[in-house]
């Protein structure tokens, strides 16, 4: 009995020791990780270059926490697991105004579909929370269309650009090309990062919906320069 006791203790202490390790992991990968200053805009033409000096994120380390997967349609109600050849990489971080955590992006996708998080931790690595701010898919000529922006501003306040197909039937990132038109309405979503590094949606804008074409999510433009007029409350 005291053996098995023994064999459990000894367990405890090297499984408790490897998540110690695993967590000093995600700090120090924050701190190999460029800083870009506040305020900064998820600008289509960066994106499309992006990441410039990414650094391998150790995700597993949080469990299920992330959600692995990518989008390839336009509305973001397809998903396909990221395979072990996937990507999931922290290029950038920045320092909060308000509080003492980590926060940084994390680009996670295979070849041109790529999904973006604005993730914090403790300044231990432990996870505090997570939110969605960019999905860029690619046409069936190659050309990324840029679906989701965002902005984070100096008081860390987060604003979500999304523009969404009105169709109840899924249009696929690859089923179109710049040329096609789509009925959508965009959505701006604000957030507030608050003192503790927790993500808390505070506002929504919809607009009236319109149709676009994939054009107008390639090259250099961006969601908020669009002239679409906003819903009366």
């Amino acid at each position: 009995m005291r053996k098995k006791i023994l064999i459990t203790i000894l367990l405890s202490i090297f499984f408790l020791s490897q998540a110690e390790a695993q967590i000093g992991d995600i700090k120090r990968v924050f701190g190999m990780t460029p800083l870009t200053q506040l305020p900064y805009k998820g600008v289509m033409g960066e994106t499309l270059i992006e990441p410039y000096a990414s650094i391998y994120f150790p995700y597993k380390t949080w469990g299920n926490k992330l959600d692995m997967s990518y989008w390839i349609d336009y509305g973001l109600t397809i998903s396909v697991p990221l395979a072990e050849d996937g990507d999931c990489s922290i290029f950038r971080r920045f320092v909060p105004s308000n509080g003492q955590y980590l926060i940084g992006v994390i680009d996670l996708g295979i070849m041109d579909y790529i999904r973006k998080y604005l993730i914090t931790a403790t300044l231990d690595g432990e996870f505090i929370d997570c939110l969605e701010v960019s999905v860029l898919g690619s046409t069936n000529t190659g050309v990324g269309a840029l679906i989701k922006q965002w902005k984070i501003d100096a008081d860390m306040v987060v604003t979500v650009y999304q523009v969404k197909p009105t169709s109840t039937t899924p249009i696929r990132f690859e089923d179109t090309s710049p040329q096609t038109k789509m009925n959508a309405q965009r959505i701006d979503t604000r957030y507030q990062i608050d003192e503790t590094g927790h993500i808390k949606k505070i506002k929504e804008i919809k607009y009236q919906p319109q149709d676009y074409m994939v054009l107008d999510f390639t090259e250099n433009r961006n969601i908020w320069d669009g002239k679409e007029q906003p819903l009366v409350p």
